[in-house]
């Protein structure tokens, strides 16, 4: 669990970091046509789809290592 919080926020600390360097083509497509938020919002719900199903599982096996320990 420590491992998955501590990749999570190493890649919330990246992002600001290429924040600023976008290509004019992006600002012009993405920000001007007003589809940032909606691409924004794609890449959280995956990421946090990927977070719960990672979660989950370390649950799982959790489970199965205590159930082999009996």
């Amino acid at each position: 669990m420590r491992t998955l919080l501590l990749s999570l926020l190493l890649l919330l600390g990246a992002l600001p970091a290429h924040a600023g360097n976008a290509p004019s083509w992006l600002e012009d497509q993405l920000y001007g046509g007003g589809k940032m938020n909606a691409v924004v919002a794609v890449v959280s719900l995956i990421l946090l789809g990927i977070g719960v199903w990672l979660w989950l599982q370390d649950r799982r096996l959790t489970r199965m290592e205590e159930k082999m320990k009996e």
